[in-house]
């Protein structure tokens, strides 16, 4: 009944956001060159072994680390494109400021325009995630949905776990990038009252 509600609940969760998370993998497979014993593991099952339970269930184990890693790659994109736009936004604010307090020449402006550019790929960027991100979460949702139907409730509760850790750090990266945009905004703001006031006074 309990993993009943948390699936009631993920899927009333889902909204239009940026979710991720850590390193989400279910399980990984190992490279290393397999010892002889492990080879006799690696042979084919029994067909008689292979019913629909067994099968639908290793369907949803593999739904599951398929929206997992999908959770795990989005997040490293967004973590990533976040950073690197803040650090363009922080030196576009830079520039800004200068301009307020000095007067500078042709080359600064080229330069505001050429970090504005690069800082408004970026943001497009993220953007995009987002949206990609919405169908990714979708997904972990309704896998955590097949996970509990075929009677796997510790997956289901891991998989939730992931979903919810992955709502919380998004949204503190998202949050970050919006409080750098509120300054950014504040400042350009002051450059074009001060550029109306220069011309007025012309």
């Amino acid at each position: 009944m309990a993993m009943r509600q948390i699936l009631t609940k993920l899927w009333k969760n889902i909204s239009p956001a940026m979710y991720t998370s850590g390193m989400l993998f279910a399980y990984c497979t190992s490279f290393d060159k397999p010892s002889e014993n492990e080879k006799l593991k690696l042979d084919p099952p029994d067909i008689k072994k292979l019913t629909h339970e067994y099968m639908i269930k290793q369907s949803a184990l593999d739904a599951a680390n398929s929206a997992t890693q999908a959770l795990t790659v989005t997040y490293i994109a967004i973590i990533d494109l976040s950073i690197a736009y803040r650090i363009l936004l922080n030196e576009l604010i830079s520039l800004l400021e200068e301009t307020i307090i000095h007067n500078v020449n042709d080359a600064h402006w080229d330069l505001i325009v050429e970090v504005r550019n690069e800082m408004q790929d970026k943001k497009e960027k993220i953007t995009r995630l987002a949206t990609y991100m919405d169908y990714v979460h979708k997904m972990a949702v309704a896998s955590a949905g097949l996970s509990y139907m075929c009677g796997m409730d510790s997956l289901t509760s891991t998989l939730q776990q992931r979903i919810e850790d992955a709502l919380g750090k998004v949204k503190a990266e998202t949050d970050s990038n919006t409080e750098l945009e509120r300054t950014y905004w504040c400042i350009q703001e002051q450059c074009i009252k001060g550029s109306k006031e220069n011309i007025e006074k012309q």
